[in-house]
């Protein structure tokens, strides 16, 4: 095998392991390699939490955003419903004891209609500080336009264990040491959420329990919410001004994200990985023609 080739087959192996395509989520990693959700109304604020409990207060502004996505295509573009969805959301602090406790839980619009009607659950049990899940909840027989029409069933359809690889409970300051802001609430320092969820279970769930199918290609809508226990939300929503109100759907609340596909969701590579796919391609064309 001639110098040349060598060169730009190793170029072409370490393109394939820079490429976000094929990494595995770091959700340790820093904010600029998220997707920030954006609201059709104003920034979350803090103090609007039912219970007062800080972990259940959702926070962010335009510039420190409150809710975050990003996803990963399991290295194999061409299959639409597979790969690994990741979530991250702010949260005003963590109260005692120690350690995720709460629920918090994502509503999915898949958007086959205009009605801004939650197709399906996913979320973070904290199981009250004794045994925290991952699970994925049907949304029950209610319309699910709004915090007083949702009938989750507590009951996940699916749950799956907690090791540190698929879920992080962290101070804010040690994955986004440039966030403008480190305290909306003023109390305890405030934390991320960050848990990623297989979006081949979420395709798979969604049309069995709605009918619906969703690739990674379909614009999704999230409504982020935080409750207690796993069976009702009575803390904060997602982008809501302050002031809602359980009657009041989440568009009208604006609690409902803008819609965006999980490939709009993927890192777009920085110049210096694109020179390097550049340079090694050229190396190959030059081997070719020698």
């Amino acid at each position: 095998m001639s110098r040349w080739i060598r060169i730009g087959l190793g170029l072409g192996v370490a393109l394939c392991i820079a490429s976000p395509s094929s990494a595995v989520i770091d959700l340790l990693s820093d904010n600029d390699e998220w997707n920030p959700l954006s609201y059709l109304s104003t920034p979350d604020p803090s103090g609007d939490h039912g219970t007062g409990d800080p972990e259940g207060d959702i926070v962010g502004d335009t510039t420190d955003f409150a809710v975050y996505t990003r996803f990963d295509d399991g290295g194999t573009p061409l299959d639409k419903t597979d790969g690994t969805l990741a979530v991250r959301v702010r949260l005003s602090g963590d109260s005692s004891p120690a350690g995720w406790e709460n629920f918090l839980v994502i509503g999915l619009d898949a958007g086959e209609d205009s009605l801004y009607d939650i197709d399906l659950f996913f979320g973070v049990d904290g199981g009250n500080g004794a045994n925290t899940e991952i699970g994925i909840y049907d949304p029950g027989a209610g319309l699910n336009q709004s915090p007083s029409t949702t009938t989750l069933v507590s009951t996940p359809l699916v749950s799956y264990p907690v090791p540190p690889a698929v879920f992080e409970w962290t101070l804010v300051t040690d994955i986004d040491p440039d966030a403008v802001t480190t305290d909306f609430g003023a109390d305890d320092p405030d934390q991320f959420l960050t848990f990623e969820i297989s979006f081949a279970d979420l395709v798979a769930y969604t049309l069995s329990v709605s009918g619906i199918s969703i690739d990674d290609e379909t614009a999704l809508g999230f409504v982020v919410g935080t409750a207690k226990n796993a069976n009702a939300l009575n803390q904060d929503v997602g982008g809501s001004s302050g002031n809602w109100s359980d009657t009041t759907t989440w568009e009208a609340l604006g609690a409902i994200s803008n819609p965006v596909a999980p490939t709009n969701m993927i890192p777009v590579p920085e110049p210096d990985s694109l020179a390097l796919a550049l340079f090694g391609l050229t190396l190959l064309a030059g081997a070719r023609r020698r």
